[in-house]
């Protein structure tokens, strides 16, 4: 029996040890473990709902604990701490500070990336981030009192990639929609991009809907401004301007965590990524795999696999297959990543997406009901339609009876 260790419960991880657990459990021939700090799991595509307070946790959060009973994984609830590569061991820590060792044949990392402050001063003092449900909830315990002052608040975001675009845009919804019961409940949103344009890992013609969208919508977009250092209430930018605000949030560029580029020679990039062969094997041992924005994984083009959630859907998918595979003593096939456009949600009704290579720009509400499909298809994986149909249906219900469903402000 081999014991396969997984680090990190995100859409990659719990992914693979949901695979993995259902299909080792029926003849009990291999050993999963999930190895995750955090106590449920959000979707990491939604955090920006979290901080908006408008994402429903009671029906859309997952708890590890119950989830692993269900489909046959261990979960051990601690991070990792150290590697050692020779003893085949991980150091772990709880949250009481206490630390164990665990035992693996197999390593499996899939911990993420958090955002990137380009060491700018000030930023980690004066400045929220969205890299987790709590800092997402610490946003919105900020962002509750705004919604309720008697005048007008400013909030400042910094990076109008995916993240900043859509919570900038949840927040102009929420804000916009409140104005209809209380008339002085407004944010004033600006979104800062140091690029000439959002989104711009996207294609053009896209960024230029988004940002018709975002205006439309109320969000103030300042594009080819790159901010310098953060103060208490202000940011100020390169050219020496300054930005004031009652709260700023920074979502601008990615990287890991730097205690990766401390395991035990495992090979790193500037990002801190841990390096990958296309199997997804790291690159100084083959019993340790990445998966998720955690890997820098070559393509046959040359090109890398993007840190994006449908990436790390697919990664997950490909190595629960191919380490059945090797398990049983075939060779594992590489991993090709199949780009399959973006969407991007603009508020609660309405998207922006690419799809086909670029070659079709689509929009509308429609496409806002193609990015919630893409969240149930992530579900689906965990729970199986039957459940996730009745998540559907409870949503429904509960719109229905309460007006306010959606806008968690107490």
């Amino acid at each position: 029996m081999s014991r396969i260790v997984v680090v990190g419960g995100g859409a990659a991880g719990l992914e693979l040890v949901t695979r993995l657990g259902k299909q080792f459990a029926r003849r009990r021939e291999h050993e999963v473990i999930l190895v995750e700090p955090a106590s449920h799991h959000y979707w990491k595509p939604r955090l920006h709902e979290i901080a908006a307070g408008t994402f429903d946790q009671e029906l859309d959060a997952v708890s590890y604990l119950q989830h692993s009973f269900c489909n046959r994984y261990q979960y051990v609830q601690a991070s990792m701490s150290a590697l050692s590569r020779a003893d085949k061991q991980i150091e772990i820590r709880d949250a009481n500070g206490q630390i164990s060792t665990l035992d693996y044949d197999y390593l499996v990392i899939a911990v993420g990336a958090v955002s990137n402050d380009f060491k700018t001063a000030g930023v980690s003092e004066h400045c929220l981030f969205l890299d987790s449900a709590e800092q997402a909830q610490r946003a919105w315990d900020r962002i509750n009192p705004l919604l309720k002052a008697d005048e007008s608040r400013q909030i400042s975001i910094v990076g109008a990639g995916a993240t900043g675009v859509e919570l900038a845009a949840e927040l102009a919804k929420v804000s916009n929609q409140l104005k209809r019961y209380r008339r002085n409940a407004e944010l004033k949103i600006t979104l800062i991009e140091a690029s000439d344009r959002v989104l711009p890992a996207g294609p053009e013609c896209m960024s230029r809907k988004v940002q018709h969208a975002l205006t439309k919508s109320g969000v103030n977009v300042k594009t080819n401004t790159r901010i310098a250092r953060a103060e208490e209430g202000k940011l100020i930018t390169d050219n020496g301007e300054v930005l004031t605000a009652s709260l700023q949030l920074w979502a601008a560029g990615i990287k890991c965590a730097p205690w990766l580029a401390t395991l035990d020679g495992l090979e790193t990039n500037r990002l801190n990524q841990l390096k990958v062969d296309q199997t997804l094997r790291t690159s100084m041992d083959e019993n340790i795999f990445v998966i998720g924005d955690s890997a820098e994984c070559p393509q046959p083009d040359g090109s890398f696999v993007p840190p994006r959630a449908q990436a790390a859907n697919q990664a997950a998918d490909h190595l629960a297959r191919q380490l059945i595979r090797m398990l049983k003593g075939k060779a594992m096939k590489p991993f090709i990543f199949n780009d399959g456009g973006m969407v991007i949600a603009v508020g609660h009704d309405y998207a922006v997406g690419n799809l086909m290579n670029n070659k079709l720009i689509v929009r509308g509400r429609f496409v806002r009901n193609l990015y919630d499909t893409i969240f149930r298809l992530h579900q689906k994986i965990l729970f199986g339609w039957g459940r996730v149909t009745a998540l559907v249906l409870l949503k429904r219900v509960k719109a229905s009876l309460n007006p306010f469903y959606k806008h968690n402000i107490s």
